[in-house]
This record gives C-alpha cells, structure tokens and sequence, in this order.
C-alpha cells in the first residue's frame, strides 16, 4: 500500500463499532434494522467488503437472493483476505444448495483464520451433512484440539470415528471424556450420561466386542447410572443371545414380553435365544411342538396379547393349526372387525393353510345360514375367549356371517375368482346396506377385474356411507384417478382438507399415495405438465427429509441422544430407497420420456412441413401458434379472477402462503432436455434402489434414447440377473439395446455397439426375424425413428457384418 493511501477494508472507530452491531442484528434477526445498519457504513465506506458481505446475507434472509448473490460477490472480490466475506459467501451457498461449492468458500474462510470456531462448526455440519466422512473427521479433531473443555466437541469426535469405521479409538475418546466427569456433574445430568454410556455399549458391540459392551453395560447398571430400562434390557438381551449365553437371554426376553407382549421383536428374539429361529417352513415335529408349548405358557400369562395368539399360527400345521384358527377368528366375526383378512393374508401363501382357511369359513357360513349360529370349538383355551355367539344379532352390523362372508369375498378376490367375489359382497350389502366396508372391498374386486368406473362408484358409495372416515375417503380418491376422474378425485380429497388451501394442504400433509395416484392419471390423460408437477412433487418431499437432517447434526450431540443420531444418519442413507420416493421418480421418468418422444414427433412434422410448405404459410402458422398461446393466456388468467371473484363472494378465506407460479406444471413441461432431467432420476435410482427390476429398465429405456450403448448395455445386464433369463421384458430390452447398437451410424461408439451385439449374441439368436424384432421395439419406443422400417434394413446389414 502506498504511504498516505487509506485502506478501504479497514473502518474508523464509529464505523467498526456499527458493524458489531450490524453482526448482533443478524445473530438476533432483526434483519431489516440490519440493513438500516449497513447502509449507515456503506454511506461513508460504499466499498467496503465486509460490510457488503453481511447485507447480502441480510438480504439473503430476506428471500432476495440474486441481490444477495450480487452483493457477497462483490464484498469477496473486494476483500479476497477476509474470512469474514468467504464465511458469507459459504452462508449464501450453503442455503442454494450448492455444498460442494459452500464447503471450498468456508476451507478458503479457513486458510485465513486457521481457528475460527463458528467456521469449523458450519464446516464440519456440511460434511456430515455430505457424507465426505475423513474431512469430518479432521474437522472435528480440530475443533476438539482448539476446545477441549466443550463436550459436544469429545461427542462429536467419538461419532467422527465412529462413523469412519475406527471403534476402538471412539471407545478411547468416550473414556477420555468420561473421566473429565466426576460423579456430581453424572449425577447433575443423569439422562446425557446414561445416553452416552450406552452409546459405547453400541460401539463396543458394533466393533465385534460384544463381551466388553456386555461388561459395559452391566457396571453402568451397578453403579445406577442408566435410565433407558428398555435400552438396557433389549441390550443385553441381544449380547447374551450373541455370546451364546442362551439361558440368560430367554430369562431377560420373558422381562420384556412382560414389559409389552405385543412386541413383535421380543417374540423373534426369544425364538433366537431358544434356537428356534429356523423358518417356519423348515422346522421340524419337535421344534414346533417346543414353540407351541411355549405359546401356550404365553397365552396363560398374557390372555390378551393378540401377538401371543397370531404368531403360533405361522408355525402350526395340521389339526394344531385349524384348531388354533378357529379359535383366533371367533372373536374377530363376532365383534365385526373388518382387518381380519389384513391380519391372516400372509396365511395364504402357504396351499395347505388357505385351504383350511377356505373349510373353516365354508363351514362357518353354512352354520349360520342354517341359524345354528357359530359351531361349538373342539377345545377350549384362552386363546378362544370370545362374546357368546347369538343367532339373533341385534343389528345387521353385528351379524357374524356378513363378515364371514366379506373375508370368503376378499379371500375369492385375491385368488383372482372376481365372480365369486362379487356374490359374496353382494350377499353382504343384501343382508347390511351401506355397510362402508363391504362397499370398499366391493370397489377392490370391481378394480381387479377392470371395471375401474365400477370401482370408484362402488368407492364413492362407501365414502358416502361414513363422511367421517378419512380411510374410505381416500380410498375412493385412489379409485377415481385410476378411473380417470381427476376433478372428482381432488373435489372429494379436498374434504377432508382446510377451506381455500386444498393443493398447499395436501404438499403439506406430505400425501405420497395422492400425488402418485393424481400423476398416475393425468399422465394416462396426456397432461404431462400436471403428472409431472404431482410426481415431483414426492421427489421434494425426499429431498426435505434429506435437508431436515442439518436441524439435528447439532441438536443431537447438545442433548447426548447420541444412539438416536446414529439410527438417523443411516436412515437418510436408505432415504431414497423408499418405495414412495421410487415410485415418484419412475412416474416423473416415464413422463419425461414421453415429453421427449413428443417434441421428438413435434420436430419431425414440423422439418417436413417446412420441406413442403411456403414461407408465407410458415409465416401463418407461427401466426396462429401465437395467437393460441396468447388466447390460452388470457383464458387462464380469466378463470383465476373468476376463482378469486367466487371466492370473495362465498366469504372464504385466501389461501394462505407463496402462490405457486406453475399451478399445472406447464414450465415443467416445457423442459429443454427432458432426457437430461430423467437420466438425473435414474442416476439416484440406479445408486440407491437398484435392486428394483422397473429401475433397471427404465435406466436402459432412457440410455438407449439418450444413445449411451455402454450404460444401456450395464442396465440390461443388472435387469437380467434381477428377473432371470426368462423375462420376456428383459429379452425385449435386449432386442432394443441389440437394434440400436445395430442402427448406430459407422464409427460411432463401435466398441459399445459390439458390446452390446454380444449380449444379443448370448442371449437371443441371430437368425430370429429382425422383423420381430422391429415390432416389439417400434411397440416400446413409438416415436422413435431406430426401429423405423428404413433403419431395420441398416441395422440387419449391421448385424450380418458383425
């Protein structure tokens, strides 16, 4: 710097005291006081990049992002030594979602300020927040080397390894800061430090030390310093079982039956303890004999666990197994509880069971057609508790035999007898009219059969039946879209929706199955720009539960629920692995396939019609386009108005919140490459639920548009393995991956060509009609010119070379 010049980052005394004040507003939030602050500074200092930083940041807080952008840009460029302006940069990336790039602006904030603190935290939220596990890890031993004395700091560097896979050493550090607590700071905060105790049981048994996590345990126990009694108990049920101490085990899983015998994870775990974990199928006379003498123990001390009396039902067989069903159905048919057949399906897996099934109920409804009522049980236990049958049922409801006759009905409809179905809900409306129930199971066998109006009228009469019932409502909203009855299906769902806000009340309440279904539909329809507005829809939803996980990185290590957190990380790890979010994506892939075939159409008619066509009559077409779109324009604003209007005539409220500038997703639609947008979905599908078969083909379905041989090629591959060699849909994504490689132009992606030509070599034979072949293709990709007539020639003198 030359002497006597002034330097512009450096402020005066008043001006440096503003700007603390300016750094509390936005600790506080009191963001507009802030810029009120900031505009004081830049008044005197206009270039001053600190100062230009934080109104950014202010502005930013304020939903004014290009301003904000503009402004941090400019404080970097004029201070590039401030980790001040780097720090906000980071902040500004950070809430665009650009983490890579936020993580370099806060490592540039720290080349400057090796120790700030507030930087290594934001830093080290990111990371966790990405997965990038080392550089986690040397965040936190830093942050841990500058503070030593913080606790969250010693926590946070246990998971830090913990988490990169080094047990023992997090075990070390747990020691370490548990001998920095005395007993007066454990018996001050009794819950963290039970937390934390356990926590290293966890690791310890993560580790493959599942005696030391025992040990752990048990003089945490002596000492009275654990507070989770079901923590403690499950624990070391599971290292007894797994140390082989079988005994002790079976003692501590009958304390936590008695606990909760309704506990599904208790039943398994004291199966495992007693050696008897084999699956049902394959256990033999004795094993069973065992489970059902220890059954009957649990039935005579836990009468009302419905656990205890469901379960024996999956091991029995034989006359053990009709006299046990009997026995568990009587109450459910006397007291008319619809879940029954919810509860025994997975019965009917097995031949011999559902033929029992199909005996007992065929018998139990000829005895009360004759008016002899429920036929006298050949034992008695306490498994066979139940209200005394009558044959004079005080109303239709109560009547035993509508629903021995509506389980017989969804029985006959899974099997796929849609006739037989049919009479026996029939026969259940005829003795109960209205009944909700029957009338929903009705819509399921009408919708089996494909008698999809059928169904949603037959769900819509349930619905009408019980207004109060939010199940049958949206049952019958499920059942108009697959009708095709959109505006029925959102006017009915909005029923149960607050007034005015029927669109934001549903993205709210995070209703996956609606938005799919509602996709499903309108893409049947054609409308691709509102499928793809409800299939993106659950897309977001995935990525909030993804971005809720920066609320607990830091609330979870300051409230020591360290176990808790764990479970979290791996549970975002399998996010997108959920069947809601894959079907969200498969949707939103099919539509921009379609999309993509249509502009594909779009151009092809529009390069013919200039061939043929005078400019004059281009001149009107693009005319009349324009005229189109603008009177579309001014119909859609017109019909808002008029909403508007009716809405302040019928006095309801405004819809609260951001109005969506893209109602019906024409801007979506309007994709300049949909195939790029869809090959993004399938890359996330293909990591995180690629053992799905329809993920697989359409990953080859978009490779083979997008004419990336090799990719096409891996996805055909992993679908094969998934279905076996006999999948008719994999020998025809074999068939299409073959063509293209077959019509590819000379020298272009010969590799990949011959690649895929030799997956055509092992899996189909040459010699099939190339014919056939053109069909089944031009069947699956329509719009695709690969698989026209005049490419088939090319391609089968491609094949004959090859």
């Amino acid at each position: 710097m030359a002497p006597g010049s002034v330097d512009i980052n450096v402020l005066p005394g008043k001006e440096a005291g503003l700007f603390r004040q300016l750094v509390k507003q936005y600790e506080t939030k009191q963001y507009k006081k802030g810029l009120k602050t900031a505009d004081a500074i830049l008044k005197r200092f206009s270039e001053h990049g600190e100062t230009l930083a934080m109104k950014g940041l202010l502005q930013n807080c304020l939903g004014h992002k290009e301003v904000a952008l503009d402004l941090v840009k400019r404080g970097v460029k004029n201070n590039l030594r401030s980790h001040v302006c780097w720090h906000v940069f980071g902040l500004i990336q950070q809430s665009d979602e650009n983490f890579d790039e936020a993580m370099k602006c806060y490592k540039n904030a720290l080349r400057i300020d090796r120790e700030n603190l507030t930087i290594l935290r934001d830093l080290s939220v990111l990371q966790i927040q990405m997965r990038d596990l080392p550089g986690f890890l040397e965040t936190r031993q830093t942050l841990l080397e500058l503070k030593a004395t913080n606790r969250q700091n010693w926590l946070a560097f246990a998971v830090a390894h913990h988490l990169n896979g080094n047990h023992d050493v997090a075990v070390k550090v747990l020691d370490s800061y548990g001998a920095t607590m005395d007993e007066e700071a454990a018996a001050h905060e009794p819950y963290e430090t039970s937390e934390v105790l356990l926590y290293k049981a966890q690791i310890l048994e993560e580790g493959g030390q599942a005696e030391e996590a025992l040990a752990a345990i048990d003089a945490a126990v002596g000492k009275r310093l654990l507070k989770d009694r079901l923590g403690v108990l499950t624990g070391r049920a599971r290292l007894l079982t797994k140390l082989g101490r079988t005994e002790e085990a079976e003692g501590v899983y009958w304390e936590l039956l008695g606990i909760n015998p309704e506990n599904h994870q208790y039943h398994a775990g004291l199966r495992t303890a007693l050696g008897l974990d084999t699956p049902d199928a394959q256990l033999t006379a004795e094993q069973r004999q065992r489970l059902s003498d220890i059954y009957a123990r649990l039935q005579r001390k836990f009468p009302k666990s419905t656990a205890a009396k469901r379960i024996p039902l999956d091991f029995l067989t034989g006359e053990d197994f009709k006299t046990a069903i009997g026995a568990y159905v009587r109450p459910y048919l006397v007291r008319g509880v619809p879940s029954l057949f919810s509860d025994l399906r997975p019965l009917l897996a097995d031949p011999a069971k559902s033929a029992a099934l199909d005996a007992l109920f065929e018998g139990l409804e000829a005895s009360l057609v004759e008016g002899r009522g429920l036929p006298p049980l050949e034992t008695a236990s306490p498994a066979s508790a139940m209200a005394p049958s009558t044959t004079g049922p005080p109303s239709p409801e109560d009547n035993p035999l509508v629903w021995v006759r509506l389980f017989r009905a969804q029985v006959a409809n899974v099997a796929g007898r849609s006739r037989e179905a049919l009479a026996a809900v029939d026969a259940c409306l005829a003795d109960c009219p209205g009944l909700p129930d029957a009338l929903t199971v009705r819509a399921g066998v009408l919708a089996r059969a494909g008698n999809l109006a059928g169904a949603a009228e037959a769900a819509d009469a349930a619905r009408r039946a019980d207004l109060a019932d939010r199940f049958v409502n949206c049952a019958a909203v499920a059942a108009m879209f697959a009708a095709g009855r959109c505006a029925d299906a959102e006017e009915t769902a909005a029923l149960f929706t607050r007034e005015g806000e029927h669109t934001n009340n549903l993205y709210d309440m995070q209703a996956t199955w609606y938005e799919v279904a509602a996709g499903r539909a309108y893409l049947a329809r054609g409308d691709h720009g509102k499928a793809l507005k409800r299939f993106l829809k659950v897309v977001s939803h995935f990525k909030e539960f993804r971005d809720d996980q920066f609320d607990f990185h830091n609330y979870c290590l300051r409230k020591h629920t360290l176990r808790a957190y764990m479970d979290l990380l791996r549970f975002e790890d399998e996010l997108y692995s959920h069947p809601a979010y894959a079907e969200g994506a498969y949707g939103a892939i099919e539509t921009y396939i379609q999309l993509h075939e249509a502009a594909t159409k779009a151009a092809a008619a529009k390069a013919e019609a200039a061939n043929g066509a005078s400019a004059e009559d281009a001149k009107k077409a693009r005319q009349k386009a324009r005229k189109e779109e603008q009177r579309r324009a001014k119909e859609a604003a017109a019909a808002a108005a008029a909403e508007q209007e009716a809405a302040k005539k019928d006095g309801k409220p405004a819809a609260k919140g951001k109005k969506d500038p893209d109602p019906d997703g024409v801007q979506l639609a309007a994709a300049a490459d949909p195939l790029g947008e869809a090959a993004a979905l399938v890359q996330r599908l293909t990591q995180c639920a690629g053992d799905r078969l329809q993920t697989q083909a359409l990953a080859a379905e978009v490779q083979l548009l997008r004419g990336r041989l090799l990719l096409a090629l891996q996805a055909v591959q992993r679908a094969e393995r998934l279905a076996g060699p006999g999948d008719a849909s994999v020998h025809l994504l074999e068939a299409a991956a073959a063509f293209v490689a077959a019509a590819s132009p000379a020298g272009a992606g010969h590799d990949a060509a011959a690649a895929v030509h030799a997956l055509l070599s092992r899996r189909l034979s040459v010699s099939q009609a190339a014919e056939s072949w053109r069909e089944a293709c031009a069947a699956e990709f329509p719009l695709s010119n690969l698989f026209s007539p005049s490419s088939l020639a090319d391609g089968v003198a491609a094949l004959s070379i090859k």
